[in-house]
Protein backbone atom coordinates (compact mmCIF):
# COMPACT_ATOMS: atom_id res chain seq x y z
CA UNK A 1 0.00 0.00 0.00
CA UNK A 2 1.02 3.63 -0.94
CA UNK A 3 1.41 5.81 2.40
CA UNK A 4 1.62 9.30 2.66
CA UNK A 5 4.33 11.70 1.39
CA UNK A 6 6.14 13.98 3.94
CA UNK A 7 4.47 16.72 2.26
CA UNK A 8 0.64 15.58 1.99
CA UNK A 9 0.59 15.16 5.86
CA UNK A 10 1.93 18.61 6.05
CA UNK A 11 -0.74 19.76 4.25
CA UNK A 12 -3.54 17.80 5.91
CA UNK A 13 -1.97 18.86 9.18
CA UNK A 14 -2.72 22.45 8.14
CA UNK A 15 -5.87 22.10 6.84
CA UNK A 16 -7.54 20.73 9.66
CA UNK A 17 -5.78 23.38 11.51
CA UNK A 18 -7.51 26.03 9.71
CA UNK A 19 -10.58 24.19 10.19
CA UNK A 20 -10.08 23.81 13.76
CA UNK A 21 -9.84 27.41 13.62
CA UNK A 22 -12.52 28.59 11.95
CA UNK A 23 -15.02 26.01 14.20
CA UNK A 24 -14.02 26.73 17.65
CA UNK A 25 -15.48 30.07 18.14
CA UNK A 26 -18.47 28.23 16.51
CA UNK A 27 -18.63 25.85 19.30
CA UNK A 28 -17.91 27.86 21.71
CA UNK A 29 -20.70 29.74 20.71
CA UNK A 30 -22.83 27.42 20.67
CA UNK A 31 -21.70 26.43 24.41
CA UNK A 32 -22.12 29.64 26.07
CA UNK A 33 -25.65 30.40 24.59
CA UNK A 34 -26.57 27.17 26.38
CA UNK A 35 -24.80 27.99 29.07
CA UNK A 36 -26.51 31.26 29.39
CA UNK A 37 -30.04 30.12 27.69
CA UNK A 38 -29.48 27.39 30.75
CA UNK A 39 -28.51 30.07 33.36
CA UNK A 40 -31.43 32.63 32.07
CA UNK A 41 -34.11 29.73 32.32
CA UNK A 42 -32.27 29.00 36.29
CA UNK A 43 -32.77 32.56 36.76
CA UNK A 44 -36.34 32.51 35.83
CA UNK A 45 -37.03 29.59 37.56
CA UNK A 46 -35.47 31.63 40.48
CA UNK A 47 -37.84 34.61 40.42
CA UNK A 48 -40.76 32.89 39.65
CA UNK A 49 -39.60 30.98 42.95
CA UNK A 50 -39.93 34.33 44.63
CA UNK A 51 -43.08 34.98 43.28
CA UNK A 52 -44.30 31.89 44.78
CA UNK A 53 -42.86 32.31 48.01
CA UNK A 54 -45.05 35.77 47.61
CA UNK A 55 -47.91 33.92 46.89
CA UNK A 56 -47.75 31.18 49.64
CA UNK A 57 -47.39 33.11 52.73
CA UNK A 58 -50.79 35.23 51.30
CA UNK A 59 -52.34 31.69 50.89
CA UNK A 60 -50.58 30.80 54.30
CA UNK A 61 -51.90 33.79 56.30
CA UNK A 62 -48.47 35.63 56.12
CA UNK A 63 -48.46 38.82 56.06
CA UNK A 64 -45.86 41.20 53.49
CA UNK A 65 -43.87 43.83 54.74
CA UNK A 66 -45.47 47.57 54.39
CA UNK A 67 -42.67 49.62 53.47
CA UNK A 68 -43.71 53.04 52.09
CA UNK A 69 -39.78 54.17 51.12
CA UNK A 70 -40.88 52.98 47.51
CA UNK A 71 -43.92 54.71 47.52
CA UNK A 72 -44.46 56.99 44.09
CA UNK A 73 -42.18 55.44 41.55
CA UNK A 74 -41.91 53.96 38.36
CA UNK A 75 -40.87 51.11 36.28
CA UNK A 76 -39.06 50.49 33.32
CA UNK A 77 -41.57 52.04 30.72
CA UNK A 78 -41.70 55.02 32.57
CA UNK A 79 -45.02 54.02 33.94
CA UNK A 80 -46.23 55.47 37.34
CA UNK A 81 -46.13 52.71 40.36
CA UNK A 82 -47.22 52.88 43.98
CA UNK A 83 -45.69 50.74 45.77
CA UNK A 84 -46.84 49.30 49.66
CA UNK A 85 -46.32 46.00 49.66
CA UNK A 86 -42.92 44.51 50.12
CA UNK A 87 -41.88 41.35 50.50
CA UNK A 88 -37.90 40.34 51.59
CA UNK A 89 -37.67 36.61 50.79
CA UNK A 90 -34.89 35.93 53.21
CA UNK A 91 -34.44 32.61 50.87
CA UNK A 92 -33.74 34.33 47.42
CA UNK A 93 -32.40 37.54 48.91
CA UNK A 94 -34.52 39.96 46.64
CA UNK A 95 -37.27 42.33 47.05
CA UNK A 96 -40.70 41.97 46.01
CA UNK A 97 -43.00 44.20 45.84
CA UNK A 98 -47.04 44.27 44.90
CA UNK A 99 -47.51 47.97 43.13
CA UNK A 100 -50.53 49.60 41.86
CA UNK A 101 -50.02 51.17 38.79
CA UNK A 102 -51.18 54.30 37.66
CA UNK A 103 -54.34 52.78 35.96
CA UNK A 104 -54.96 50.88 39.51
CA UNK A 105 -54.06 47.58 38.54
CA UNK A 106 -51.69 45.78 40.52
CA UNK A 107 -48.84 43.65 39.58
CA UNK A 108 -46.07 42.37 41.13
CA UNK A 109 -42.14 44.31 40.91
CA UNK A 110 -38.99 43.10 41.44
CA UNK A 111 -36.75 45.67 43.29
CA UNK A 112 -32.79 46.05 42.55
CA UNK A 113 -30.38 48.47 41.68
CA UNK A 114 -32.79 51.26 42.59
CA UNK A 115 -35.47 50.60 40.39
CA UNK A 116 -38.60 48.28 39.76
CA UNK A 117 -38.69 45.50 36.95
CA UNK A 118 -40.16 43.21 35.94
CA UNK A 119 -39.28 40.12 37.40
CA UNK A 120 -38.17 38.51 34.04
CA UNK A 121 -37.01 41.54 32.90
CA UNK A 122 -33.76 40.46 31.80
CA UNK A 123 -31.77 43.62 32.94
CA UNK A 124 -33.32 42.54 35.95
CA UNK A 125 -32.12 38.90 35.63
CA UNK A 126 -28.64 40.12 34.91
CA UNK A 127 -28.05 41.98 38.49
CA UNK A 128 -29.30 38.93 40.31
CA UNK A 129 -27.40 36.68 37.96
CA UNK A 130 -24.74 38.35 38.96
CA UNK A 131 -25.75 38.26 43.24
CA UNK A 132 -27.20 42.10 42.78
CA UNK A 133 -29.73 41.21 44.54
CA UNK A 134 -29.08 41.26 47.93
CA UNK A 135 -26.23 44.11 47.73
CA UNK A 136 -29.90 46.01 46.75
CA UNK A 137 -31.74 45.43 50.10
CA UNK A 138 -32.05 48.98 51.87
CA UNK A 139 -31.25 49.27 55.85
CA UNK A 140 -31.07 44.93 55.78
CA UNK A 141 -35.00 44.89 56.75
CA UNK A 142 -35.38 42.49 59.73
CA UNK A 143 -38.93 41.70 58.55
CA UNK A 144 -42.17 42.60 59.72
CA UNK A 145 -43.25 43.46 63.21
CA UNK A 146 -46.26 41.45 63.26
CA UNK A 147 -43.94 38.44 62.64
CA UNK A 148 -41.15 38.98 64.96
CA UNK A 149 -43.68 40.21 67.81
CA UNK A 150 -44.97 36.14 67.01
CA UNK A 151 -41.57 34.95 67.84
CA UNK A 152 -42.58 35.75 71.38
CA UNK A 153 -45.19 33.62 71.76
CA UNK A 154 -45.51 30.35 73.20
CA UNK A 155 -48.51 28.27 74.06
CA UNK A 156 -47.55 27.88 77.79
CA UNK A 157 -47.73 31.60 77.85
CA UNK A 158 -49.75 32.66 80.62
CA UNK A 159 -48.52 36.15 80.73
CA UNK A 160 -46.28 38.08 77.50
CA UNK A 161 -47.78 37.78 74.81
CA UNK A 162 -50.79 35.22 74.43
CA UNK A 163 -53.47 33.65 72.43
CA UNK A 164 -57.30 35.00 72.73
CA UNK A 165 -59.16 31.94 73.55
CA UNK A 166 -62.21 33.43 71.14
CA UNK A 167 -60.47 34.78 68.67
CA UNK A 168 -56.97 32.87 67.41
CA UNK A 169 -55.87 35.27 64.75
CA UNK A 170 -55.92 37.73 68.21
CA UNK A 171 -52.48 38.07 70.03
CA UNK A 172 -52.49 40.44 73.31
CA UNK A 173 -50.46 41.57 75.99
CA UNK A 174 -50.80 41.29 79.42
CA UNK A 175 -48.68 41.13 82.76
CA UNK A 176 -46.29 43.81 84.61
CA UNK A 177 -43.56 45.63 82.57
CA UNK A 178 -41.37 42.82 83.89
CA UNK A 179 -43.68 40.29 81.67
CA UNK A 180 -44.01 42.60 79.06
CA UNK A 181 -40.80 44.18 78.56
CA UNK A 182 -40.53 43.90 74.47
CA UNK A 183 -43.44 45.71 72.93
CA UNK A 184 -42.43 48.79 72.22
CA UNK A 185 -42.33 50.77 69.33
CA UNK A 186 -40.74 54.14 68.09
CA UNK A 187 -42.93 55.13 65.12
CA UNK A 188 -44.33 58.80 63.54
CA UNK A 189 -42.59 61.01 66.66
CA UNK A 190 -44.41 59.17 69.44
CA UNK A 191 -43.36 56.22 71.76
CA UNK A 192 -46.17 53.46 71.68
CA UNK A 193 -47.20 49.56 73.46
CA UNK A 194 -48.57 47.06 70.97
CA UNK A 195 -51.63 46.02 73.26
CA UNK A 196 -52.47 43.58 70.46
CA UNK A 197 -52.49 42.18 66.53
CA UNK A 198 -54.71 40.25 64.56
CA UNK A 199 -52.36 37.89 62.31
CA UNK A 200 -55.85 38.21 59.95
CA UNK A 201 -56.41 41.49 59.35
CA UNK A 202 -52.37 42.43 59.64
CA UNK A 203 -53.15 45.21 61.97
CA UNK A 204 -51.84 46.16 65.36
CA UNK A 205 -53.52 47.90 68.16
CA UNK A 206 -50.89 50.88 69.93
CA UNK A 207 -51.41 53.21 72.81
CA UNK A 208 -48.95 55.93 73.27
CA UNK A 209 -46.74 55.39 76.25
CA UNK A 210 -47.45 58.81 77.85
CA UNK A 211 -50.43 61.15 77.80
CA UNK A 212 -49.95 63.44 75.13
CA UNK A 213 -52.16 66.34 76.76
CA UNK A 214 -54.54 66.79 79.79
CA UNK A 215 -57.96 68.07 79.11
CA UNK A 216 -61.93 67.37 79.63
CA UNK A 217 -63.41 65.06 78.22
CA UNK A 218 -66.51 66.54 77.67
CA UNK A 219 -69.44 68.28 78.22
CA UNK A 220 -71.21 65.45 80.07
CA UNK A 221 -70.32 61.76 79.76
CA UNK A 222 -71.69 60.70 76.87
CA UNK A 223 -74.80 58.17 76.66
CA UNK A 224 -74.49 57.98 72.36
CA UNK A 225 -72.26 57.75 69.91
CA UNK A 226 -72.94 61.04 68.58
CA UNK A 227 -72.56 62.53 71.76
CA UNK A 228 -69.06 60.79 72.20
CA UNK A 229 -68.15 61.65 68.42
CA UNK A 230 -68.93 65.19 69.53
CA UNK A 231 -66.80 65.36 72.84
CA UNK A 232 -63.75 67.43 73.03
CA UNK A 233 -61.50 64.65 73.79
CA UNK A 234 -62.62 62.66 70.55
CA UNK A 235 -62.31 66.09 68.82
CA UNK A 236 -58.29 66.58 69.96
CA UNK A 237 -57.37 62.82 69.33
CA UNK A 238 -58.73 63.03 65.56
CA UNK A 239 -58.69 66.64 64.93
CA UNK A 240 -55.31 67.93 66.50
CA UNK A 241 -53.65 64.96 67.06
CA UNK A 242 -54.41 63.15 63.76
CA UNK A 243 -53.49 66.03 61.88
CA UNK A 244 -50.22 66.39 63.97
CA UNK A 245 -49.02 63.09 62.16
CA UNK A 246 -47.14 62.87 59.19
CA UNK A 247 -48.87 61.45 55.84
CA UNK A 248 -46.99 57.72 55.60
CA UNK A 249 -48.00 57.17 59.40
CA UNK A 250 -51.65 58.68 58.36
CA UNK A 251 -51.80 56.61 55.47
CA UNK A 252 -50.65 53.36 57.98
CA UNK A 253 -54.02 54.08 60.57
CA UNK A 254 -56.58 52.10 59.31
CA UNK A 255 -60.20 53.09 61.15
CA UNK A 256 -61.08 51.49 64.27
CA UNK A 257 -64.19 50.09 66.00
CA UNK A 258 -63.71 51.78 69.60
CA UNK A 259 -66.16 50.57 72.56
CA UNK A 260 -67.40 53.30 74.52
CA UNK A 261 -70.25 52.66 76.01
CA UNK A 262 -70.61 52.36 79.93
CA UNK A 263 -68.24 51.01 81.90
CA UNK A 264 -70.34 47.95 82.86
CA UNK A 265 -71.39 47.35 79.23
CA UNK A 266 -68.49 48.99 77.46
CA UNK A 267 -69.61 47.74 73.88
CA UNK A 268 -73.42 49.13 74.37
CA UNK A 269 -72.09 52.17 72.22
CA UNK A 270 -69.18 51.82 69.60
CA UNK A 271 -68.00 54.31 67.50
CA UNK A 272 -65.79 53.67 63.89
CA UNK A 273 -62.59 56.09 64.14
CA UNK A 274 -58.90 56.70 63.60
CA UNK A 275 -57.67 57.20 66.82
CA UNK A 276 -59.49 56.55 70.27
CA UNK A 277 -59.33 55.95 73.61
CA UNK A 278 -58.99 52.23 75.71
CA UNK A 279 -61.67 50.88 77.32
CA UNK A 280 -61.82 49.39 80.34
CA UNK A 281 -62.08 45.65 79.52
CA UNK A 282 -58.91 45.68 77.40
CA UNK A 283 -57.13 47.53 80.71
CA UNK A 284 -58.63 44.66 83.11
CA UNK A 285 -57.51 42.24 80.39
CA UNK A 286 -53.81 43.29 80.19
CA UNK A 287 -53.63 43.40 83.93
CA UNK A 288 -54.94 46.31 85.14
CA UNK A 289 -53.04 47.74 88.16
CA UNK A 290 -49.12 47.45 88.20
CA UNK A 291 -49.81 46.21 84.95
CA UNK A 292 -47.66 47.43 81.59
CA UNK A 293 -50.36 49.82 81.03
CA UNK A 294 -50.03 51.38 84.56
CA UNK A 295 -47.77 54.36 84.10
CA UNK A 296 -48.32 55.83 87.21
CA UNK A 297 -50.20 58.95 85.51
CA UNK A 298 -53.78 59.62 85.22
CA UNK A 299 -55.47 59.03 82.07
CA UNK A 300 -59.20 58.96 80.26
CA UNK A 301 -60.59 55.69 79.27
CA UNK A 302 -63.14 55.61 76.64
CA UNK A 303 -66.24 54.94 79.14
CA UNK A 304 -68.46 57.17 81.02
CA UNK A 305 -69.86 55.77 84.72
CA UNK A 306 -72.58 58.55 84.48
CA UNK A 307 -74.11 61.09 82.92
CA UNK A 308 -71.46 63.51 84.45
CA UNK A 309 -68.71 61.32 84.81
CA UNK A 310 -66.04 59.36 82.91
CA UNK A 311 -63.30 56.30 83.89
CA UNK A 312 -60.25 57.12 83.92
CA UNK A 313 -57.02 55.00 84.96
CA UNK A 314 -55.65 57.36 88.08
CA UNK A 315 -51.82 57.39 89.21
CA UNK A 316 -51.82 54.39 91.10
CA UNK A 317 -53.38 52.41 88.39
CA UNK A 318 -56.81 51.90 90.05
CA UNK A 319 -59.62 52.03 87.56
CA UNK A 320 -62.12 55.28 89.28
CA UNK A 321 -64.76 57.43 88.02
CA UNK A 322 -64.13 61.29 87.73
CA UNK A 323 -66.36 64.46 86.90
CA UNK A 324 -65.86 65.53 82.85
CA UNK A 325 -64.92 68.75 84.78
CA UNK A 326 -61.53 67.01 85.96
CA UNK A 327 -58.55 67.28 83.11
CA UNK A 328 -56.62 63.94 83.32
CA UNK A 329 -54.37 62.43 80.39
CA UNK A 330 -54.40 61.17 76.83
CA UNK A 331 -53.36 58.33 76.05
CA UNK A 332 -54.03 58.18 71.71
CA UNK A 333 -54.73 54.41 70.89
CA UNK A 334 -54.49 53.60 67.00
CA UNK A 335 -54.95 51.10 64.77
CA UNK A 336 -52.31 50.42 62.42
CA UNK A 337 -51.59 48.23 59.54
CA UNK A 338 -48.51 46.26 59.94
CA UNK A 339 -45.22 47.46 58.92
CA UNK A 340 -41.66 47.13 58.43
CA UNK A 341 -39.71 47.53 61.13
CA UNK A 342 -35.91 48.31 60.77
CA UNK A 343 -34.10 47.77 64.06
CA UNK A 344 -34.66 47.43 67.60
CA UNK A 345 -35.45 44.63 70.19
CA UNK A 346 -38.97 46.07 71.23
CA UNK A 347 -37.14 46.94 74.54
CA UNK A 348 -37.68 50.46 76.54
CA UNK A 349 -33.82 50.80 75.77
CA UNK A 350 -34.06 49.47 72.04
CA UNK A 351 -37.81 49.90 70.67
CA UNK A 352 -38.57 48.77 67.70
CA UNK A 353 -37.90 51.36 65.14
CA UNK A 354 -39.21 52.19 61.49
CA UNK A 355 -36.41 53.92 59.31
CA UNK A 356 -37.83 57.78 58.93
CA UNK A 357 -35.37 59.75 60.06
CA UNK A 358 -35.56 63.19 59.17
CA UNK A 359 -32.64 65.49 57.66
CA UNK A 360 -33.34 69.05 59.13
CA UNK A 361 -35.99 70.92 60.76
CA UNK A 362 -38.18 71.12 57.49
CA UNK A 363 -39.07 67.08 57.38
CA UNK A 364 -38.75 66.30 61.05
CA UNK A 365 -42.40 65.16 62.86
CA UNK A 366 -44.02 66.01 65.25
CA UNK A 367 -43.68 64.64 69.05
CA UNK A 368 -39.44 63.93 67.76
CA UNK A 369 -36.59 64.57 69.90
CA UNK A 370 -33.87 67.31 68.78
CA UNK A 371 -31.01 68.20 71.29
CA UNK A 372 -30.00 71.53 71.54
CA UNK A 373 -27.25 73.72 72.41
CA UNK A 374 -27.33 75.90 75.92
CA UNK A 375 -24.78 78.52 76.86
CA UNK A 376 -25.67 79.34 80.44
CA UNK A 377 -24.15 78.47 83.73
CA UNK A 378 -26.94 77.66 85.14
CA UNK A 379 -26.95 74.10 84.69
CA UNK A 380 -30.33 74.21 83.15
CA UNK A 381 -29.84 71.38 80.58
CA UNK A 382 -27.25 69.30 82.55
CA UNK A 383 -23.15 69.23 83.18
CA UNK A 384 -23.18 68.80 79.03
CA UNK A 385 -25.28 71.96 78.33
CA UNK A 386 -27.55 70.19 75.76
CA UNK A 387 -31.16 71.03 75.76
CA UNK A 388 -33.24 68.10 74.97
CA UNK A 389 -36.56 69.46 73.32
CA UNK A 390 -39.49 67.66 72.07
CA UNK A 391 -41.25 68.69 68.50
CA UNK A 392 -44.86 70.23 69.37
CA UNK A 393 -45.84 71.79 66.04
CA UNK A 394 -44.79 73.66 62.42
CA UNK A 395 -45.65 76.48 60.69
CA UNK A 396 -43.59 77.79 57.56
CA UNK A 397 -40.17 79.07 59.30
CA UNK A 398 -40.93 78.06 62.59
CA UNK A 399 -41.05 74.49 64.79
CA UNK A 400 -42.29 74.99 67.87
CA UNK A 401 -40.75 72.94 70.81
CA UNK A 402 -40.81 72.28 74.42
CA UNK A 403 -38.13 71.75 77.01
CA UNK A 404 -38.50 67.96 78.04
CA UNK A 405 -37.70 68.58 81.76
CA UNK A 406 -37.60 71.97 83.94
CA UNK A 407 -35.79 74.53 84.56
CA UNK A 408 -33.58 74.47 87.76
CA UNK A 409 -35.16 76.56 89.78
CA UNK A 410 -39.62 76.51 90.72
CA UNK A 411 -40.96 79.98 89.93
CA UNK A 412 -44.23 82.35 90.90
CA UNK A 413 -46.71 83.42 87.73
CA UNK A 414 -46.69 86.72 88.75
CA UNK A 415 -49.31 88.96 90.28
CA UNK A 416 -51.82 88.75 87.96
CA UNK A 417 -53.86 85.59 86.25
CA UNK A 418 -53.48 87.30 82.72
CA UNK A 419 -49.90 86.52 81.78
CA UNK A 420 -47.66 89.10 80.06
CA UNK A 421 -44.19 89.13 79.44
CA UNK A 422 -43.53 91.23 82.45
CA UNK A 423 -44.56 88.22 84.66
CA UNK A 424 -42.48 87.25 87.12
CA UNK A 425 -42.48 83.16 85.48
CA UNK A 426 -41.09 85.45 82.29
CA UNK A 427 -38.13 86.53 84.34
CA UNK A 428 -36.42 82.41 84.13
CA UNK A 429 -38.44 82.39 80.61
CA UNK A 430 -36.09 84.53 79.51
CA UNK A 431 -32.97 83.83 80.58
CA UNK A 432 -33.60 80.39 79.56
CA UNK A 433 -34.19 81.46 75.66
CA UNK A 434 -31.29 84.12 75.81
CA UNK A 435 -28.70 81.32 76.23
CA UNK A 436 -30.33 79.55 73.16
CA UNK A 437 -28.46 81.07 70.10
CA UNK A 438 -30.00 82.61 67.29
CA UNK A 439 -27.73 80.39 65.09
CA UNK A 440 -30.65 77.58 66.29
CA UNK A 441 -33.27 79.81 67.98
CA UNK A 442 -36.11 81.74 66.05
CA UNK A 443 -36.30 85.29 67.67
CA UNK A 444 -39.26 86.68 66.10
CA UNK A 445 -42.20 86.71 68.16
CA UNK A 446 -45.27 83.88 67.59
CA UNK A 447 -48.78 83.46 69.49
CA UNK A 448 -49.09 81.56 72.88
CA UNK A 449 -52.94 81.24 73.41
CA UNK A 450 -53.43 82.31 77.19
CA UNK A 451 -57.35 82.27 77.30
CA UNK A 452 -59.58 80.74 79.99
CA UNK A 453 -59.68 77.00 80.96
CA UNK A 454 -61.70 77.16 83.66
CA UNK A 455 -62.67 74.75 86.49
CA UNK A 456 -66.48 74.55 86.48
CA UNK A 457 -67.81 71.50 88.88
CA UNK A 458 -69.49 68.97 86.67
CA UNK A 459 -69.09 70.34 83.55
CA UNK A 460 -66.17 70.05 81.17
CA UNK A 461 -64.46 72.30 79.04
CA UNK A 462 -63.61 72.44 75.51
CA UNK A 463 -59.26 72.90 74.95
CA UNK A 464 -60.16 75.32 71.76
CA UNK A 465 -61.49 77.73 74.20
CA UNK A 466 -58.08 79.29 75.39
CA UNK A 467 -57.69 80.78 72.04
CA UNK A 468 -59.48 83.77 72.14
CA UNK A 469 -56.83 85.45 73.79
CA UNK A 470 -53.43 85.48 73.10
CA UNK A 471 -49.49 87.13 73.42
CA UNK A 472 -46.72 87.59 71.31
CA UNK A 473 -43.48 86.69 72.48
CA UNK A 474 -41.10 84.31 71.50
CA UNK A 475 -40.27 82.63 74.66
CA UNK A 476 -43.47 80.96 76.84
CA UNK A 477 -44.97 77.91 78.46
CA UNK A 478 -47.10 74.62 77.22
CA UNK A 479 -50.79 76.12 76.42
CA UNK A 480 -53.81 73.52 77.92
CA UNK A 481 -54.54 71.58 74.74
CA UNK A 482 -51.44 71.69 72.90
CA UNK A 483 -49.20 68.06 72.54
CA UNK A 484 -47.30 67.28 75.47
CA UNK A 485 -49.00 69.87 78.06
CA UNK A 486 -49.90 66.46 79.53
CA UNK A 487 -46.96 64.39 81.45
CA UNK A 488 -44.55 62.83 79.01
CA UNK A 489 -41.59 63.51 81.22
CA UNK A 490 -41.00 62.04 84.58
CA UNK A 491 -41.64 64.42 87.51
CA UNK A 492 -41.24 63.83 91.28
CA UNK A 493 -44.07 64.64 93.94
CA UNK A 494 -42.58 68.39 94.13
CA UNK A 495 -42.41 68.60 89.81
CA UNK A 496 -45.68 70.40 88.91
CA UNK A 497 -45.27 73.32 86.18
CA UNK A 498 -47.06 76.14 84.93
CA UNK A 499 -49.08 76.71 81.95
CA UNK A 500 -50.09 79.79 79.66
CA UNK A 501 -54.04 79.51 81.05
CA UNK A 502 -55.63 80.51 84.17
CA UNK A 503 -58.62 78.76 85.51
CA UNK A 504 -60.00 81.76 87.28
CA UNK A 505 -59.02 85.58 88.75
CA UNK A 506 -56.97 83.88 91.65
CA UNK A 507 -55.64 80.82 89.90
CA UNK A 508 -53.27 78.93 87.02
CA UNK A 509 -53.62 76.01 85.52
CA UNK A 510 -50.41 73.56 86.12
CA UNK A 511 -49.98 70.21 85.68
CA UNK A 512 -48.91 67.80 88.42
CA UNK A 513 -46.98 64.54 88.90
CA UNK A 514 -49.52 62.69 87.85
CA UNK A 515 -50.15 64.50 84.68
CA UNK A 516 -53.46 66.08 85.90
CA UNK A 517 -54.70 69.63 84.83
CA UNK A 518 -54.65 71.12 88.29
CA UNK A 519 -55.11 75.35 89.52
CA UNK A 520 -52.79 77.18 91.81
CA UNK A 521 -53.05 80.41 93.15
CA UNK A 522 -50.22 82.69 91.26
CA UNK A 523 -48.41 83.34 94.03
CA UNK A 524 -47.44 80.09 94.88
CA UNK A 525 -44.03 78.34 93.08
CA UNK A 526 -43.87 75.64 90.45
CA UNK A 527 -42.01 74.56 87.93
CA UNK A 528 -40.89 76.02 84.77
CA UNK A 529 -41.17 74.02 81.23
CA UNK A 530 -40.15 76.48 78.60
CA UNK A 531 -41.45 76.61 74.77
CA UNK A 532 -39.49 78.36 72.15
CA UNK A 533 -38.95 78.25 68.75
CA UNK A 534 -36.43 77.33 66.43
CA UNK A 535 -35.86 77.75 62.71
CA UNK A 536 -37.29 76.42 59.36
CA UNK A 537 -38.65 77.04 56.59
CA UNK A 538 -36.12 79.14 54.60
CA UNK A 539 -33.28 78.83 57.69
CA UNK A 540 -33.88 75.36 58.27
CA UNK A 541 -31.34 73.83 60.40
CA UNK A 542 -29.77 70.57 59.33
CA UNK A 543 -29.01 67.89 61.50
CA UNK A 544 -25.87 66.17 61.69
CA UNK A 545 -26.56 62.84 63.43
CA UNK A 546 -29.79 61.29 65.87
CA UNK A 547 -32.76 59.78 64.85
CA UNK A 548 -35.09 61.76 66.72
CA UNK A 549 -35.86 59.20 69.63
CA UNK A 550 -35.63 60.16 73.22
CA UNK A 551 -32.50 57.56 73.17
CA UNK A 552 -30.70 59.44 70.59
CA UNK A 553 -32.28 62.97 69.70
CA UNK A 554 -31.03 64.79 66.79
CA UNK A 555 -28.12 67.10 66.28
CA UNK A 556 -28.26 70.24 65.02
CA UNK A 557 -25.31 71.51 62.72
Amino acid sequence: MKGFTLVELLAIIILLAIIALIATPTIDNIIDASIESANHRSIEGYADAVRNEYYNQQTDGGIPVIDDAFLANVDTEGNEINCQNVLYSTEYQVILDKCTIADYTEKLYCYADGRHFDCDDSEFLSILQNGGGSSEIPEEPEGNLISTLLSQYNPDNTTGLVQDEANSNIYYYTGTNEEVSNNYLWYGGHHWRVVEFDTDANTLLLISQQPLTSISPASAGWESEEAYNNSYINTWLNEYFYNSLDSSVQNSIVSNTFNVGIYTDTDEITTSQKVGLLDEIQYTRAGGQDSYLDIKDSWWLGNRSSSSSVRYVNGNGRLLSALVSYADGVRAVIKISDITITGGDGTLASNYQVANKATNTNDVQVGEYINVPYSGSDNACGSDNICTFRVVSKDSDSIKVVLNGLLPTESQYGDTTTITTSHTIYTPLNTFANNISSDYRYTGNKTFYIGDYPFVSGTGQNYKDVQDETLSANVGLPTVGEMFSGNDIDLSASSDYWTMNRSNSSDVRFVNYYGILSRNSVSNANGVRAVIYLKSGTSAITFTGGEGTPQSPYVLQ
